[in-house]
């Protein structure tokens, strides 16, 4: 009787752990994503020098490139263009002019016109 009620125990508890668990990270990490909107200009101004633009109108971000380094923006809810988080930095697009510059130091960084760039659409 003991071997009969430790055998029924032991089918019970392996039985019963073999249900599926319901994890919320999991659903969380196979939802498909929104597809993002990302344009890609390359800028050369009147000396040659080159500017790559990526622009994320979907997360209303970019990111440029310029002489080995990489610099990302955010929109600026104050001011027309785009800027960095800590403000040293200001992109802006207007009449068909781009402006990269450092705005601490009043410094011209990258200036060009638009119409001389080429540009190149990419997604995500």
């Amino acid at each position: 009787m003991k071997l009969k009620l430790f055998g029924l125990i032991i089918i019970l508890i392996l039985t019963g752990c073999k249900h599926a668990s319901k994890d919320p990270d999991l659903a969380m990490l196979t939802a498909p994503s929104e597809k993002e909107d990302v344009v890609k200009d390359v800028i050369t101004d009147r000396h040659g020098e080159q500017m790559e633009v990526v622009t994320n109108t979907t997360k209303n971000r970019i990111t440029i490139h310029l002489n080995g380094t990489t610099y990302e923006l955010i929109k600026n809810k104050t001011m027309p263009g785009f800027s960095t988080a800590d403000n040293e930095y200001q992109f802006t697009e207007a009449n068909n002019e781009v402006t990269f510059l450092k705005k601490d130091a009043d410094m011209v960084l990258f200036h060009s016109k638009k119409n001389q760039s080429s540009s190149k659409m990419a997604s995500q």
